[in-house]
């Protein structure tokens, strides 16, 4: 009997034993996995809060690239708007050169040449109508005429005085320009050439459009 409860004693702690070992295993695979899951989410807050982070950077970076690219955009339109001011300042330099003689050109033109003695009355219209039908620039009798001109004075005997030159028939007109504008506009039925024709007899003229007239400075 005695062997026989020393036995059912040592079984009875024997599985005493197992349940504690059991519990404190049990409890520590509790602790372990409940460490886990603050590590993990400590990874994922810490990783989420970087993710938030570089959303932030980069979105301050792209206002940044924005506001440098629209000051750039302003920058390039100033210097765009300066650009064309300074080729118009250049064009209108230029123009006044050529208006005032002070420099070579060339181009396109008309030719105009007139056999007819003319009084000075004509020599202003045609002068006017070739600058009001786009003329750079005019000459008669290779006379250019520019700013400085004085006009066409008349003489007593009929003749025409340009620039202290005696002007003598036959006359020649160039001028620089459209020439198929000027040639139109010259020939038109209501046109100067019409209108000198009904008023000048036996008028006789020649009017040839060129691809190229030179004018020296004067």
């Amino acid at each position: 009997m005695n062997l026989l409860h020393r036995k059912k004693n040592k079984s009875n702690m024997q599985i005493a034993l197992l349940l504690i070992t059991g519990l404190v295993l049990g409890f520590i695979v509790i602790i372990q996995a409940k460490h886990f899951t603050n590590y993990i989410e400590t990874i994922g807050r810490d990783s989420t809060e970087n993710v938030f982070r570089r959303i932030q950077i980069l979105k301050i970076s792209n206002d940044e690239l924005k506001d440098e690219i629209s000051s750039l955009e302003t920058q390039f339109e100033d210097l765009n708007d300066q650009a064309q001011s300074f080729a118009t300042i250049d064009n209108d330099i230029k123009k006044d050169e050529i208006i005032a003689g002070e420099t070579d050109i060339f181009g396109p033109g008309i030719e105009l040449t007139i056999e007819n003695n003319l009084n000075v009355v004509w020599f202003i219209d045609l002068t006017n109508e070739l600058i009001t039908s786009g003329a750079e620039a005019i000459s008669v009798n290779n006379i250019r005429l520019t700013n400085s001109t004085m006009g066409f004075d008349p003489l007593p005997n009929g003749q025409i005085m340009i620039n202290g030159v005696i002007l003598q028939p036959p006359y020649t007109f160039q001028a620089i320009g459209d020439k198929e504008e000027l040639n139109q506009i010259l020939t038109n039925p209501i046109g100067i050439l019409n209108r000198m024709n009904s008023a000048i007899k036996d008028f006789k003229y020649e009017i040839s459009q060129k691809d190229r007239i030179d004018m020296k400075k004067v």
